[in-house]
């Protein structure tokens, strides 16, 4: 783990309040990832998990260019924050957080599954009007509805 003054310095002053907003996102997170299960706490974020079968995406060339100057500023508050996060800086963290940032856009959490390397392994991304904001897990792995989902 980086140094967390570290963080204090690089932060410009204008993006205070989306880094402040997203210490306080992660944490609340964080304790709903002891307390709650995956679907109900993504619905209550803002960000449902999308266990539907739908079409294949078409992965988003940037998928953040889409995004206002606005979200785009708050997105890398959440990726300064979670860099830095006593409990790790994983995807799905970074999902649910970020889904809660962007959820007047109407995200949807996806988790998925791809065999790499001879292991498993599992990656959350999110969506927005069907196009991934992470075009690479999106095309790497496999979405987990098509498995049975978490319900």
């Amino acid at each position: 783990m980086r140094n967390p003054l570290s963080l204090v310095r690089a932060v410009p002053a204008r993006e205070w309040p989306s880094v402040v907003a997203a210490v306080v996102i992660a944490a609340t997170v964080e304790a709903g990832l002891r307390v709650m299960r995956l679907p109900r706490l993504a619905a209550w974020l803002g960000a449902p998990l999308g266990l539907e079968l739908e079409s294949p995406l078409m992965p988003a060339d940037g998928g953040t260019t889409r995004l206002t100057a606005a979200e785009r500023r708050r997105l890398r508050a959440v990726w300064r924050v979670l860099r830095h996060w006593p409990f790790g800086d994983t995807c799905l963290r970074r999902a649910l957080v970020s889904g809660h940032v962007l959820r007047r856009r109407r995200p949807v959490l996806r988790v998925g599954v791809a065999k790499i390397e001879g292991r498993i392994q599992a990656h959350a991304w999110l969506e927005i009007d069907g196009v991934s904001l992470d075009p690479v897990g999106a095309a790497t792995y496999q979405a987990f509805e098509a498995m049975g989902g978490l319900r």
